[in-house]
């Protein structure tokens, strides 16, 4: 099973809350698109590549957007910087801190009344080489729509990624193996992409 072990989502973690869900059009933005977009694939499984769209905030985060319109499953993939201040926590603090700090977020937008019946079905991690991955899922109401939703979020090397993946709810979409293997797929090309980048900003600094 990918996913192992329970997670207990309880941590002071302080996290911008605009990092997990406030987005500005890659229209309105004079940045140009993030390096890291050319090299993700433009598709994953049944899903499509469809954009992406920066943060409001100047933390240089951004979101890219892979959907699947004819089945209704959209999956957002958040690229964002450790905040300030939290560079002095562990790999575990900031992923159990940034995963209750989503939970939260979406807690405020059920009380906001863009969701309705917010409920945590279940919750996990699992320690991948160095990296921990924590997976929630949750079901929801949106428009009187039922709805099934999967957060995945990791830390790597002073970056946050989460992955949210939402879609109907209903027996197929809740017990397929297609949300963790773009959740992993994902994950794994974003930090090869990292460590090239940093590889190269290196090379670049030995050769100033």
């Amino acid at each position: 099973m990918f996913f192992i072990r329970t997670v207990v989502l309880t941590s002071c973690l302080v996290l911008s809350a605009c990092a997990s869900l406030k987005q500005t059009q890659e229209a309105e933005s004079d940045l140009p698109a993030p390096a890291l977009v050319d090299a993700l694939p433009t598709e994953v499984g049944s899903f499509d590549f469809e954009g992406y769209r920066y943060f409001e905030d100047a933390s240089t985060g951004y979101t890219v957007r892979y959907s699947n319109p004819r089945k209704l499953r959209m999956a957002d993939v958040y690229v964002y910087p450790v905040a300030d201040q939290n560079q002095d926590l562990d790999h575990e603090d900031l992923v159990m801190g940034s995963t209750r700090a989503t939970i939260q977020a979406i807690g405020d937008a059920v009380k906001q009344g863009l969701y309705a019946n917010f409920n945590v079905v279940g919750a996990a991690t699992q320690a991948r080489g160095m990296r921990t991955v924590a997976r929630v899922e949750a079901t929801y109401l949106r428009e009187n729509l039922a709805s099934y939703t999967l957060v995945y979020q990791t830390e790597y090397d002073g970056t946050l990624l989460k992955i949210r993946v939402s879609m109907p709810d209903n027996e197929s979409n809740r017990s397929s193996q297609e949300w963790d293997q773009f959740a992993e797929t994902m994950f794994d090309k974003i930090v090869e992409e990292l460590d090239e980048h940093r590889a190269a900003d290196n090379a670049k600094k030995l050769k100033a």
